[in-house]
Order: C-alpha cells, then structure tokens, then sequence
C-alpha cells in the first residue's frame, strides 16, 4: 500500500471520528464543531478523549444525594434500634445529628463541585483541544501553552476532588446501612457490645475523614486558589 492510499484512509478515519464527536458532543455546537475539526488531522489522540470525556463523568448530584438520603435514613432506624438498649451509648441521637451534619457538608460540596464543572469554562475536553490546538502552533507559544496545561490540569484536580467525594459519601452509605442491621440484628439476638463496636468506630473514622478532608480544602482554596 503506498503512502498515498495510506494518507487517504487516515483522513477518511479522521473524518469520520469527526463526525462521531460532533453528534457526540453537548451543548454548544461551535465548541463541537472545533473539536469535530480537532479530530480530523489528531484522530487516533482526540478521538478517544472528545468521546469519553462527557461519559466518563459520574451521575453527579442526585447520586450523591441518595447517599446522602441513604445514611440518613440507615441512622434513624440505628437509633431506633439502639434506643433503650446496652447500645445507645455507641449511635445515640447527638452522635446521628453530627454524622449527618458532615455528610450534609461533603454531599453540598459535591454538588457545588459538580455544577461549577457543568459549566463551559470547566470544560476537560474543551480544555484539553486547547492545549492540543497550542501544541499544534510550534514555537513561540511557550507561554500560552504553559497557561493551557495549567488550566486542564486545574480542571482535572476539580474532577477528582468531585469523584472522591462521590465515592466517599457512596462508601459511608454502604458502611452505615451495614451499621444498622448490624444494631438490629445485635438487639434481637442478643450481641455483646464489643461485636458493635468495631463498625461503629469504622463510621467515625470514615466521618471524619470526609470532614478533615473539607476542612483541608476550604483552607487550600481560602490561601491559596486555583488558576485557570
């Protein structure tokens, strides 16, 4: 095959990636139809990351929130399940308010997080074609193409940021719904408090590890924010 026929299949493989990430593509069409042109002489590189980048992203708040709802509902009927027990000392009333009071913190961070990166100026693909657009200028674009990679890579920090707290707030639910069946089952069967114990101090280590890590960050952002 000469290097002709070769330089022909690679623009017909470009122009149909194209074609996919323009279809593909949310939103504002002039965003899509320079990454559709993007795709074109960088396929085999744009391609992936144009038509993964919006499906890679999580379900975002309403997932977050059923966690939320989750916990909150898996306390109350460990409460109920410890009242008037040997057990209420370890998931008393006061200790169900501060739990959900943290997780009531890390799920509005994450939505926060999740609509600041909703919108355009947080776009990772919109931000990534940037970089690529630069790369493609040659020299002379020392500058500009430093501020590109610093804008993408802020972008994905947010990303991560976000996705840690989804996972963190889907993990303590699963942790706290685990709690409480373990009360009711320790009730009805007659456990010994130690058999309680040490789930109930794994909630506590998750609880505060979302609060420590909301502390760290609003300290971060407060001294020291992010470019873009």
């Amino acid at each position: 095959m000469s290097l002709r026929d070769l330089s022909v299949l690679y623009l017909i493989a470009g122009l149909a990636c194209a074609v996919a990430v323009y279809r593909a593509s949310p939103g504002d069409r002039r965003r899509a139809a320079f990454s559709a042109a993007l795709c074109v002489p960088l396929w085999p590189i744009w391609a992936p990351v144009a038509l993964t980048a919006r499906r890679a992203e999580p379900g975002g708040t309403p997932g977050t929130s059923a966690a939320a709802a989750r916990v909150q509902g898996a306390l109350r009927e460990g409460v109920s399940a410890c009242a008037g027990t040997s057990f209420e000392a370890l998931l008393s009333r006061e200790a169900a308010s501060r739990i959900e009071a943290e997780v009531a913190r890390a799920a509005a961070r994450h939505a926060e997080l999740d609509a600041l990166l909703r919108q355009s100026g947080f776009d990772e693909a919109a931000a990534a074609a940037r970089v690529a657009e630069i790369e493609r200028g040659g020299a002379g674009s020392g500058r500009a193409l430093a501020t590109a990679h610093l804008h993408l890579e802020n972008i994905r920090r947010l990303r991560a940021m976000r996705d840690r707290d989804a996972r963190a707030l889907e993990e303590l639910a699963d942790l706290v719904q685990a709690l409480r069946t373990q009360l009711v089952l320790a009730r009805f069967a007659g456990s010994s408090v130690e058999g309680v114990g040490g789930i109930v101090s794994e909630v506590w280590a998750r609880v505060e590890g979302l609060g420590a890590a909301i502390d760290a960050h609003g300290g971060v952002a407060s001294e020291e924010p992010i470019e873009t």
